[in-house]
């Protein structure tokens, strides 16, 4: 790093795990993280705050969510949450704004549930997230104006359920029209170094992210795989280090079964399903259509990767993919080299993954340079 060292970069870091998948062991385990790494805070759910408070006695903040994802709970439901989970042993708040009421302009009603949350929240710290990815420039402004005028601690981009996370634009953005007292974290989609410095240069206090930390332990020579996998059980076969919760591996093969359903394919009769999981944390579906032209045929991994990157999706994590001609006896469908091209142009060789499945529990997963060595790129232009 040239002008950041890690250790710097990691006490603006929220370090987070709010998948609906997740059990204590992992909870623990970021827990341990963000103590041993320094880390401003632990983010996770509302459910874990008083098990994990008295897990980490101080020794690290504990941030939660409030109205997480969507933000349209009632103001008096986001209120009694707030309390609740400060009386839990929560330190630090975040809140979704309820996007429809600006969407409406219901500008006097967003202001005032923030105030009234973050009279809650006491001396407590308050996050205000507005999903920025939903919202047009001049809503930002306006959200940029509500949040200095309200009293919260900072305006936070994105919740990372949406359709996209941070983007640098967004940070400068709101740098120009937040008041002195209002701070800025960015959240969602932070997978480098170089990003997390880029988000701090621009004038980011904190980072909502998971990966950063994942980054460092794997530069310790920490297999990812043993913190991820929980259960005890051997990696699947074939697997590199595996950043993927085994929750995560079960939902996206599931996802990728139940396209099986939508496969038109009345030529050759083999059906295609595939799941495909965003840095975001949406996952997107696809199958595979078929023509009588034949060429004009689209895979179902083609499917689901215009279907992201249609919705602003740039930033993948692993794709899932399964086939057969019957539903009931599916196997391990490897993708076509015109699927591979496409994933590189969008995906990290060394680090995207592709599972192959033939059943929840029969999968391997490969690296997508495994499956596309000496791979053309946008580097050769």
């Amino acid at each position: 790093m040239k002008d950041m060292n890690e250790k710097e970069i990691l006490r603006h870091v929220d370090h987070t795990l709010l998948s609906q998948e997740a059990v204590w062991d992992e909870i623990r385990q970021v827990c341990d993280d963000a103590v041993k790494y320094d880390t401003a805070s632990v983010c996770i759910p509302p459910s874990y705050v008083k098990q994990a408070a008295e897990y980490v006695g101080g020794r690290v903040p504990i941030c939660t969510v409030i109205g997480f994802p969507n933000g349209y709970e009632t103001t008096a439901v986001k209120e009694f949450e707030t309390k609740d989970a400060i009386a839990n042993g929560a330190d630090e708040i975040d809140m979704v704004i309820n996007i429809g009421w600006l969407k409406d302009r219901k500008y006097d009603q967003i202001e005032e549930e923030i105030r009234i949350l973050k009279n809650a929240c006491g001396s407590k710290v308050l996050k205000v997230i507005i999903e920025t990815c939903l919202l047009t420039d001049e809503e930002k402004v306006k959200m940029c104006e509500i949040v200095t005028r309200s009293g919260a601690d900072y305006i936070k981009t994105s919740t990372g359920f949406s359709k996209a996370g941070a983007t640098f634009d967004d940070i400068s953005l709101f740098a120009d029209h937040i008041g002195g007292n209002v701070k800025m974290k960015a959240a969602g989609g932070i997978s480098s170094m170089e990003d997390a410095e880029k988000f701090l240069e621009l004038g980011a206090d904190r980072l909502g992210t998971s990966r950063i930390v994942k980054i460092v332990k794997t530069e310790e020579g920490i297999d990812s795989a043993d913190v991820n996998n929980m259960s005890g059980e051997n990696p699947a076969e074939g697997t590199c280090e595996m950043e993927l919760s085994q929750g995560m591996i079960a939902k996206l093969i599931e996802t990728a079964t139940a396209q099986l359903a939508y496969s038109y394919s009345p030529y050759s009769g083999f059906k295609v399903g595939a799941a495909l999981l965003a840095e975001s944390g949406r996952i997107y579906t696809g199958c595979n259509i078929e023509n009588s032209a034949f060429s004009p045929t689209n895979c179902a991994e083609r499917t689901a990767f215009f279907k992201a990157v249609s919705e602003g999706e740039r930033k993948f994590r692993a794709i899932c993919i399964i086939g057969g001609k019957d539903i009931s006896e599916t196997v391990c469908t490897p993708p076509c080299g015109v699927c591979r091209q496409v994933m590189a142009e969008f995906c990290d060789p060394k680090k995207f993954k592709v599972i192959l499945a033939s059943g929840r529990e029969k999968y391997r997963i490969l690296r997508l340079e495994e499956l596309l060595p000496f791979g053309f790129g946008a580097e050769y232009l």
